[in-house]
């Protein structure tokens, strides 16, 4: 089941959707918790959770990446890759990099789903200190 939310992720992290919250409406359960690198607590539900993934979009941007990376910071601002996906039942573990300021980014988005389909917890953890400042 959760290949089905990963691919339906990427479409939208790659810019191939039209309305993203719409998009983003029909992805995430109305309970959804998310977890920011950037806030101490946890999130709770779908309107302040596309507001955080709306944010994190506008940073990172909607391009669509060419290519993996060798984690050498040579991204072109803006482009998120996903270098690993690690798929397990209802979990998804999806390693990414970018740049972000001129500084190489790497992180790991944390992807779980219900039976519906539907996202129920995003974690997001992110390196290096600066990327967060």
């Amino acid at each position: 089941m959760i290949e089905a939310v990963v691919e339906k992720w990427l479409q939208l992290v790659h810019g191939e959707v039209d309305d993203a919250g719409s998009f983003l409406d029909d992805l995430l359960a109305d309970d959804v918790v998310f977890y920011s690198p950037v806030v101490f607590s946890a999130q709770e539900g779908k309107a302040i959770t596309k507001l955080y993934l709306g944010a994190a979009g506008s940073v990172f941007g909607g391009k669509k990446p060419v290519g993996a990376g060798a984690g050498n910071g040579s991204k072109k601002s803006g482009s998120v890759v996903y270098l690993k996906k690690v798929l397990s039942g209802k979990q998804a573990m999806l390693e990414f990099e970018t740049e972000m300021g001129g500084k190489y980014v790497n992180g790991v988005d944390m992807i779980q789903c219900n039976d519906e389909g539907k996202i129920v917890e995003f974690k997001v953890m992110i390196q290096p200190l600066q990327a967060v400042n």
